[in-house]
């Protein structure tokens, strides 16, 4: 069996060689399309980018956040808005007239002469039109609602708590846009740890290229080990090159998430993590409950949907008002005299029907209705909350575990690697045991990488189901 695996491979390395490279005892110089790109040993402080920057970025300019943030401005003027139906409207209004005779035919004796003229008295004239006059009215009130029902408090009060949901919903608007570049963040960085793993173990591939050949012409060793050796090699590079391709989606993806362009430069802080939680479940599931922004709208929305069954209920209660006018007209007759006359007014005004068709009632019940559908949903999501703040730990607890596991496969193949190695070098061991415990050892930081990552989103996660921002839980 292990003949016959060895004569596969030999054929599976020939096909991917050419018959000229697959007897050569030179190390193959990597396809430059393959071969790895070494990123600057010290970042660029002009690109270096924390996971708290790229959070302050994207909230900053995300169009959720704006959104939310256009919102707010336009429910506190809803409460400017409300507020003024409570108070004194003053209003002023004027007009100007100007009243000319037309005269058709023989012109009429407004001289007086005789005594048989108008002249002698112009406001019969004016009154008669054969005079002009010039008219200026102007008209002051002042209004004031006394009494509606408790209608404008109340529609104080709803516009407030409007504006508490507004600002719920802009809070969580930040927590899903700094979870979403979280999780971006996180796989970009490990990407880049994966590239590096690549690296290390397309060096160890290398090197085992060479002690084939340094075997070979010693005459210790076979052909075929070089063979194995550049086989290894050629699927590292292979394997870096994608997963190169794959940490350059990554960053775009970042960005993107950020709201900048795809490929605006940048390095990660490879010490990125999520710091622990300190609280145990139980005080956690009290925590999410009173802290998440999800379950305050809804509670908010409970709330207004009573607050506006009250208001459709009182909608039938008597409105009072005071009016008080001042009113000036001044009529001028060109060429007589002047008639002014100013008047104050007082009024008091009330306007209560009695009777709607039961349509108050009814509009009552339905805004009750919506208070029941509200508390019905909001029981829905308080249970929701409990069993993903529940599954949370569940899984943070089991990346903890795949952690340490993977950390001791770490350990244990580097010694099986450190084995074989010497035992290659001495002559007792076969290039695939090398080769083997390469592969293993790669695997196993692989699946560490894979392991940290989840660690730290799942705990983002849990910030987020718990209703806590997460940029004061980053270092």
């Amino acid at each position: 069996m292990k003949r016959a695996s060895l004569l596969g491979l030999i054929a599976m390395t020939s096909l991917g060689l050419g018959t000229g490279a697959a007897f050569s005892a030179e190390t193959p110089a990597p396809t430059p399309s393959l071969a790895p790109v070494t990123p600057p040993v010290n970042p660029s402080p002009q690109y270096f980018l924390t996971l708290t920057e790229a959070i302050d970025v994207a909230i900053g300019g995300h169009y959720d956040v704006l959104m939310a943030q256009e919102k707010i401005k336009d429910a506190h003027l809803q409460i400017t808005e409300t507020s003024a139906q409570g108070l004194p409207q003053l209003s002023l209004s004027a007009s100007y007239g100007r009243q000319d005779p037309i005269r058709l035919g023989s012109a009429s004796d407004t001289s007086g002469s005789g005594g048989s003229g108008f002249g002698s008295n112009p406001q019969l004239a004016a009154f008669l039109g054969l005079a002009s006059v010039n008219t200026f009215q102007s008209r002051l009130t002042l209004s004031q609602l006394l009494f509606a029902g408790f209608r404008v408090v109340d529609g104080v009060r709803l516009a407030q708590i409007n504006v508490n949901l507004m600002e719920e919903s802009l809070r969580l608007a930040r927590q899903n846009v700094a979870y979403q570049v979280t999780n971006a963040y996180f796989g970009a960085l490990r990407n880049w740890e994966v590239v590096q793993i690549d690296k290390e173990s397309l060096e160890q591939a290398r090197e085992q290229v060479r002690l084939a050949e340094a075997r070979v012409k010693a005459g210790t060793g076979v052909k075929l080990e070089i063979l194995q050796a550049q086989s290894q090699v050629i699927q590292i590079q292979q394997r870096l090159s994608q997963d190169l391709g794959n940490y350059q989606k990554a960053k775009m993806n970042l960005n993107l998430a950020m709201g900048r362009e795809a490929d605006f430069p940048m390095e990660l802080n490879q010490q990125a993590s999520v710091v622990d939680l300190d609280k145990q479940e139980s005080e956690s599931l009290q925590l999410a409950l009173g802290n998440r922004s999800e379950v305050k709208q809804l509670a908010l929305q409970k709330e207004m949907s009573e607050l506006n069954a009250t208001i459709q209920g009182r909608s039938i209660w008597p409105t009072v008002s005071a009016q008080v006018v001042y009113s000036l007209q001044d009529n001028q007759v060109i060429g007589g005299n002047t008639n002014n006359v100013q008047n104050m007014n007082y009024t008091l005004n009330m306007n209560w029907p009695i009777f709607d068709g039961l349509a108050a009632n009814a509009k009552a019940q339905r805004a009750q209705e919506s208070a029941t559908q509200a508390q019905i949903n909001l029981d829905q999501l308080r249970q929701r909350v409990l069993v993903e703040v529940k599954q949370a730990y569940l899984d943070i607890q089991e990346a903890r575990e795949r952690m340490l596991m993977a950390k001791a496969g770490v350990q244990v193949a580097q010694e099986n690697l450190r084995v074989a190695q010497v035992s290659y070098r001495e002559g007792v061991g076969i290039s695939m045991d090398v080769i083997n415990a390469q592969i293993t050892m790669l695997q196993a930081k692989n699946s560490l990488i894979t392991a940290r990552f989840d660690l730290n989103t799942r705990l983002a996660k849990l910030y987020q189901s718990l209703g806590l921002d997460i940029l004061n839980r980053l270092r």
